[in-house]
């Protein structure tokens, strides 16, 4: 395994830029390239059934943020607390148009961003409001830039809903938080791998943000919003086996690459394949590009054919596939990928015409934690807003503020089994290690918990968002309390 992929490794110094040298394909190919791309399900259809123009047209719409987004200022940093937040209350109020557009939004079924810069209007071009594949006509030269956007509508969808509970008005503010969610779930289905990634990662934030919220106004919200959330809201988002599609984008453009790099009778073409790869390994050195045009021209002679590489092709993307249907740890997902048994030399090209997806199944499931999470989170936080205290037993929400155990599911459980729940007790309370720093949990405080991705059960002694090391704390959130105990801004 480990001579595999250093073999792996090697190949990719050589061939990871290769649309930036990769020869234009001929423009009828890319028209026949982007019309399939374009008669997926998550794109084609009528403009009543797509959200992206009514977000694009009043993205377009809005006012410049009070500060530009960056790492100290951004949708995920943003709170009433902050220094400036006036003037971040004062933007969101400013732009109703985007309340709007979301709301809007979360009655459409898809996204629907066609694919290709000359298939949107005008002035989304002229903003890089686009998904740019195949720029330029160079098959792997594919950008997609609308993704940035998504940074400006979150930072006012947070803005806009903080500012609303400031306001008291809490069924607004959840309502629109309910809709943006629901947007960067439609986002999550797009069929590129950098489209799917990124939305994912937005809308695990948005769930993030959505259980500070929750707790900052815990004793406000009524109980009907925090059970709305759980019972009907959640739900909503739910990626399940065939509710989450694999990037199948990837896969479309990767065989096209194939095909213009590999002639069907003559096989690969040494001089394409020395001008193509030679180029890469040589970005950074000029004086190797004659070593390395050598070496590609040999790997171009015992490269496999056009039929086989795609059959390669298909055969990764097919074993992909039934792994992505499969429940978490079923014994299939410990057999070796068939990308990971592909030779890295024979088909050094089907290997990176495509990337690995691996990334994307550790994300869907990192998706269902907290997708279950926030639901029984927000049971937990509606029983509270009821009955003024935390249930002892979270079984005591099912059914009154949750859909029994459909949500209450764990999937970094090797056993798929419930999140861990407890009521601190004790005089001294509960610590838990955070990236934040040290929390103090007050005494009589549900605590709920996902094991993480080392599916070891730490009683919720230390805890990190992600889930990479120790538990996941989902309640209270980490972070809204390391803000309520002066750790961080």
């Amino acid at each position: 395994m480990q001579t595999h992929r250093s073999m792996i490794a090697l190949v990719a110094g050589m061939v990871v830029f290769l649309g930036v040298f990769a020869p234009a394909a001929p423009a009828q190919d890319i028209r026949k390239l982007l019309s399939t791309l374009n008669n997926d399900d998550t794109v084609a259809g009528s403009s009543s059934i797509k959200s992206y123009e009514l977000i694009f047209n009043a993205y377009l719409q809005l006012e410049a943020p009070p500060q530009p987004i960056g790492e100290f200022f951004n949708f995920r940093t943003i709170h009433p607390g902050m220094d400036g937040w006036s003037d971040v209350a004062a933007w969101a109020e400013s732009n109703p148009t985007m309340v709007e557009a979301l709301l809007e939004a979360k009655k459409r079924g898809i996204f629907g961003l066609p694919y290709g810069r000359d298939n949107v209007d005008r002035k989304y071009r002229t903003a890089d409001l686009v998904a740019d594949v195949a720029a330029e006509g160079e098959l792997r030269n594919s950008t997609f830039p609308w993704l940035k956007a998504m940074d400006t509508v979150s930072l006012f969808a947070v803005a806009e809903s903080y500012r609303l509970l400031e306001a008291g008005e809490y069924a607004q503010a959840f309502n629109l938080m309910s809709s943006w969610n629901v947007l960067l779930r439609q986002c999550s289905d797009r069929i590129f791998l950098i489209e799917k990634t990124y939305s994912i990662e937005l809308l695990i934030d948005a769930l993030s943000i959505f259980r500070d919220m929750s707790y900052s106004y815990l004793d406000k919200i009524p109980t009907d919003e925090f059970t709305r959330a759980a019972k009907l809201e959640m739900p909503l988002l739910t990626p399940g086996r065939r509710h989450l599609f694999m990037p199948e984008g990837d896969r479309i453009v990767a065989e096209a690459l194939l095909r213009s790099l590999i002639d069907e009778r003559d096989g690969p073409d040494p001089e394409k394949f020395a001008e193509a790869f030679a180029a890469i390994q040589s970005k950074d050195a000029p004086l190797t590009r004659f070593g390395a045009a050598r070496r590609w021209k040999m790997i171009a002679d015992v490269h496999g054919s056009l039929e086989a590489s795609l059959d390669r092709l298909t055969l990764i993307y097919d074993d992909w596939y039934r792994r992505w249907q499969v429940q978490e740890y079923d014994p299939i997902l410990t057999i070796e990928t068939q990308f990971e048994r592909t030779n890295p030399v024979r088909y050094s090209a089907v290997i990176y015409s495509m990337r690995d997806l691996e990334q994307c199944f550790a994300l869907r499931s990192r998706l269902i934690m907290e997708v279950n999470g926030t639901a029984v989170a927000s049971a937990i936080a509606a029983y509270h807003s009821y009955f003024g205290t935390y249930p002892d037993d979270k079984e005591k929400c099912y059914g009154q503020f949750l859909r029994g155990s459909i949500n209450d599911v764990d999937p970094f459980d090797l056993q798929w089994d419930v999140f861990k729940y407890t009521e601190v007790s004790g005089r001294r309370g509960k610590v838990v290690d955070t990236e934040y720093g040290r929390l103090e949990i007050p005494e009589d405080t549900g605590v709920l918990w996902s094991l993480g991705v080392d599916h070891v059960d730490q009683r919720c002694e230390n805890s990190t968002s992600d889930g990479t090391s120790g538990d996941v704390m989902l309640w209270p959130p980490a972070r809204a309390m390391a803000r309520e105990q002066g750790l961080i801004e």
